[in-house]
């Protein structure tokens, strides 16, 4: 048997060791007193990136603060999901003086993130899906769906805006406060954003951190790079944004691969599995949770780094 921990959370890179110390614990021993039973989703996907969909108990790993805990059950995901799906419309001067016009990417798009919600609401007809767009500022475009025509609907308004910079961090945490208010707790954030590009938001990465703690989303991002530059920084929070949570961050250099890696997006989020353990009660909840896999191959595992409230 290989038992294998994968850590969820973000290692300090330059810019960002605010984060590493949020989420940096000791270890810790159970406390004594009652257990209470805690749920988290994960997703855990093969070497070709495919789902796994046997996944039973014995077959997942939890440890919070250092110290495992007991799973006592492994089951797909019965929970709807709520996906905030962002898009890229800011057309800032500099990049289309370089690189061209924006236009050139809107069916491409459009064609992606309506490929995103159609795959979803067809793998998961119970699932929630909401429209977001963020050139210049954070607006709703659709509010949660689960009719794919209405979503289509308004992803085929989105057009480029001239001459702004993108708020991509701002669409980040006012996505994580409309998840916050869903009923489930299964949610998700998945964005498509264009490099490079003149970030405007000005939330401090402490308070996006917090919103994905309070929400228990996880990001899902494609980036696509058009020409050599891209925001370093930006890049670097959104890289530790999708660790940190669970999800997953894909950089491509051509459109037209946006599409696919949205599908599988929409695949891997409809594929969760829930997993219920026991945790000790105590007044201070842990800060860390570890995910592992005692099974031999190569997988990838996505599941929140974020112990479940």
């Amino acid at each position: 048997m290989l038992v294998r921990m994968t850590r969820s959370v973000p290692r300090g890179l330059a810019g960002l060791m605010a984060l590493a110390a949020i989420l940096s614990v000791p270890a810790s021993r159970p406390l004594a007193g009652q257990s209470i039973n805690k749920s988290l989703f994960l997703t855990v996907l093969d070497a070709s990136g495919r789902p796994l969909t046997d996944l039973a108990l014995g077959d997942i790993l939890i440890r919070e603060d250092n110290t495992d805990r007991e799973v006592i059950d492994v089951k797909p995901a019965s929970q709807p999901l709520a996906v905030v799906v962002l898009v890229d419309t800011a057309q800032g001067k500099r990049v289309t003086d370089a690189y061209g016009m924006a236009e050139t990417y809107v069916r491409d798009i459009r064609v992606s993130v309506g490929g995103f919600g159609k795959q979803l609401l067809q793998r998961s007809p119970d699932a929630a899906v909401s429209l977001m767009e963020f050139g210049q500022a954070a607006i709703p475009v659709v509010s949660f769906t689960q009719n794919p025509l209405d979503f289509e609907k308004g992803v085929n308004k989105l057009i480029p805006k001239a001459d702004v910079g993108s708020v991509l961090m701002e669409a980040i945490t006012q996505a994580n406060k409309d998840l916050a208010e869903r009923p489930s707790t299964r949610r998700a954030i998945v964005t498509l954003n264009l490099e490079p590009s003149d970030e405007q938001s000005k939330e401090d990465p402490k308070t996006i951190i917090q919103s994905f703690k309070e929400s228990a989303a996880q990001l899902w991002s494609v980036s696509v790079q058009r020409g050599g530059l891209k925001n370093s920084k930006r890049d670097m929070v959104i890289n530790d944004f999708a660790k940190a949570s669970g999800g997953r961050r894909d950089f491509i250099v051509g459109i037209s691969a946006a599409e696919p890696i949205l599908k599988n997006y929409a695949d891997a989020l409809a594929a969760q599995y829930e997993v219920v353990y026991t945790r000790p009660e105590s007044k201070k909840p842990p800060a860390v949770v570890q995910v592992g896999l005692a099974r031999a191959g190569k997988y990838e595992i996505h599941a929140s780094g974020f112990p479940p409230k």
